[in-house]
């Protein structure tokens, strides 16, 4: 019989799959559309980014990467270092920080899965049995996640980090803000809700 618990992982697992695709695919699109327009503040331009790079990076590692992991921490220490150049430049400084935080968190979850790759593990779902108690198995999560971290205790701060800020983002739904403001706060909904399951599932 299917274990109803991995099931829920593998379903749970494909449906956020399939929404991060879609959301990083809204974001480069709305990149490319605001680069072409001279109106639009550097700010939201280096935000949008921002979003867009979680959004492959995250895709990247939830469909198994096929660069070395080191290669993809890379980009987001990058932008995390010029994130925080903005935050002390300009005002208001939340915003700035908020994505720095994200920047690192991926590039932390990159770093974790290089140091750990020995200890790579894949979820399996018995699929049938036989005479002499064989079991099939079907692939349910990722060759690419870790068994853990070396420091469990800032993956689960990164953790609580980012179910907040989804339900934070939930919340910003409910109001009737400008439908971009209600873009982005989709988008943070859907990125930090991954990124949160994520790090439940490889811690």
């Amino acid at each position: 019989m299917i274990d109803r618990g991995l099931l829920a992982v593998v379903l749970i697992s494909s449906l956020l799959t399939c929404l991060v695709i879609v959301v990083t695919l809204a974001c480069v699109a709305r990149l490319a559309l605001r680069s072409r327009h001279r109106g639009v503040r550097s700010t939201d331009r280096s935000l949008d980014f921002s979003h867009a790079l979680m959004g492959v990076g995250m895709s990247a590692m939830l469909l198994s990467p096929a660069l070395p992991s080191g290669l993809w921490a890379a980009p987001f220490v990058a932008n995390s270092a010029w994130l925080g150049v903005l935050a002390l430049r300009r005002r208001p400084a939340r915003a700035y920080l908020h994505h720095l935080t994200g920047a690192l968190a991926m590039a932390y979850m990159f770093a974790a899965a290089r140091s750990h790759s020995a200890a790579s593990q894949t979820f399996s779902l018995p699929s049938g049995h036989s005479s002499g108690h064989s079991h099939g198995s079907v692939s349910a999560v990722f060759d690419a996640h870790p068994a853990g971290f070396a420091f469990p205790l800032v993956a689960w701060v990164l953790m609580i980090y980012s179910f907040l800020s989804a339900g934070f983002a939930g919340t910003d739904l409910l109001r009737p803000p400008p439908a971009c403001h209600r873009f982005a706060a989709a988008t943070e909904l859907v990125l930090s809700l991954s990124m949160g399951y994520m790090f439940l599932t490889m811690l």
